[in-house]
Order: C-alpha cells, then structure tokens, then sequence
C-alpha cells in the first residue's frame, strides 16, 4: 500500500502531507527540492512553505517507482495520478478547495493564477481525474478532502481517515492545521 496525497498547488496538499507525517506516516520527499523552491519563490523574510512535500521529477520516472515507496506517503500532483502503475495499491486522498479561492492563492503567490486555475472547467477536469481513480481496481480508496474542513475542524477529517485505514494517529495529525497558515484564503 503507498499512500498519497493528491490535489492541485494551493490546496492544501503540504498542509495535508504535514498533519499525516505528524499522524505517524512516513513522508518521503526531496529535501533539494524544497530548497529549491523556497529560493525560487521566498525572500529572506519570506518561505513560502516550510516542506513543500515533493518528488524530484526524476524519481517519477525511475523504474522503482512507486514500488519503491510502499508503506510510505508520497505526494503527487494531481496532473501525475493518471500516469501511476498497478504495480501496488494505493491510497489517495484528493484535496478540493474553491476555484476562486485557489485562484487568490496563486496570483498571492505567483503573481498570477496558473492557465489551468483560469479555466472554467478546471473543477470539472479534478473530478474527472478523481471519477478516474475511483474506478481504478488498484486504487483502494480516494478521500476528497476541503481544505477549509482540515483548517477549520480537523480533528473529524483525521478520525475519518484513520476508521478509513490510513495508519494514524488522528489526535497527532490534528494538531497541525491552523487557520492562520490557510494563506491567501481572502
């Protein structure tokens, strides 16, 4: 079983990958990537995330990979779910917030929302690719998951996680999500 953390930038997929980790799942992730992307994106009184929880495009690509990380919690954007192989089995939890809301994110951040947050049907191609999974024999289980839920009343989300078959401890895991870090939501 791999489990994965799924969804697009802004959405709170670090934030989700953190609480898990803190739950007891082990986070496997590039630590040059994240250096690298707080370089590229912070300021010296600014990092924009303190782990941004992800692969190096290279692992993607290796032969291992997923095999490699069984028993382990990955992040995959959710461009990459679709290109996952049967080889195992996964658990996914898809995190969801409102476009507009994604979209004040990313021109916060970015200076501009991406092309794909500008779309209209950018909410309907997410639920195409969660439909996708669901209908997947090697997908066992995808959670959608509101940001707004897990920063506003996580202790519930983790519970449900947790009586889903995700290994962890809820009470750990809920003590991560603070409103404050949902930046950008306004």
């Amino acid at each position: 079983m791999i489990y994965i953390t799924s969804g697009f930038m802004r959405c709170g997929t670090s934030c989700m990958m953190q609480s898990l980790e803190a739950g007891g799942l082990e986070a496997v992730y590039s630590a040059q990537r994240d250096e690298r992307m707080n370089r590229k994106w912070g300021d010296p009184d600014y990092t924009p995330n303190e782990k941004y929880y992800e692969l190096e495009a290279e692992d993607y690509q290796d032969a291992s990979f997923p095999s490699a990380y069984e028993g382990k919690l990955i992040k995959c954007l959710w461009g990459g779910m679709l290109r996952l192989r049967p080889v195992t089995e996964y658990r996914v939890i898809f995190m969801r917030r409102d476009t507009k809301a994604i979209q004040r994110s990313l021109t916060a951040f970015f200076g501009q929302p991406t092309e794909q947050a500008q779309n209209v049907n950018f909410q309907r191609q997410l639920d195409n690719v969660a439909s996708i999974l669901r209908d997947r024999r090697s997908v066992v289980s995808v959670h959608e998951i509101q940001y707004v839920d897990v920063v506003s009343n996580p202790l519930p989300v983790f519970e449900m996680l947790a009586n889903e078959g995700w290994p962890i401890d809820p009470a750990k895991a809920a003590e991560i999500p603070q409103a404050r870090k949902m930046r950008f939501a306004a």
